[in-house]
């Protein structure tokens, strides 16, 4: 595993070449943890604060309204919302630089042109635009989708968050199908077959 990342991490612009199946999970199991790793480093400590007020409120009313009110006060009051977004594009950013060089291989050891990058790339930057377009009104969306919710009424605003991301989960879709494709056997047009680490 370590022989893998290594190799990524030394390979990190080299486009060109093969890299076989075991090489690639290794290094995108690798990318997923050091994922959620700064996931969790940037957000446990809102969260803990927000498990404490939801405690405060929970032993004074009992009410599970008011305890979703007192949470999400507490969310926009602290910034998670933004923070969250603001690391997940910031890791997003970061998964692209990681992943690029090592998709591109993965593709040609397969057969396929490394071009496909364009395609979850494409996707990728178009949810991380959308993202970005939606910080400055974000705690004001969070308030109007609770209280559309709690006069059950529909909001156009949670399908239109879950549509956006839907892209970003169909660019990792394919990261991982290109990563489960078989290996060419032998030499094919991008070089010679793969090493094993």
């Amino acid at each position: 595993m370590f022989r893998s990342i290594g190799y990524n991490l030394k390979h990190l612009l080299d486009f060109k070449g093969r890299d076989g199946r075991t090489v690639f999970w290794f290094y995108f199991l690798f990318v997923v943890l050091l994922n959620v790793i700064i996931l969790i480093a940037t957000v446990a400590p809102a969260f803990l604060s927000i498990i404490g007020e939801i405690a405060a409120t929970g032993a004074q009313t009992g009410n599970s309204a008011a305890l979703e009110a007192a949470a999400l006060e507490k969310m926009i009051g602290i910034g998670l919302p933004t923070t969250l977004v603001k690391t997940s594009l910031a890791i997003a950013a970061m998964n692209i630089i990681l992943l690029s060089a090592s998709f591109v291989r993965r593709a040609h050891d397969s057969g396929l042109p490394g071009m496909l990058l364009v395609i979850p790339l494409g996707l990728q930057l178009v949810w991380m635009y959308f993202s970005y377009s939606q910080l400055g009104g974000l705690d004001k969306t969070m308030r109007a989708a609770i209280e559309a919710r709690e006069a059950n009424l529909e909001t156009g605003v949670q399908v239109g968050m879950i549509a956006q991301d839907l892209l970003g989960w169909l660019a990792v879709l394919i990261v991982i199908v290109i990563g489960i494709l078989k290996t060419q056997q032998g030499s094919n047009q991008y070089g010679e077959a793969a090493q094993q680490l």
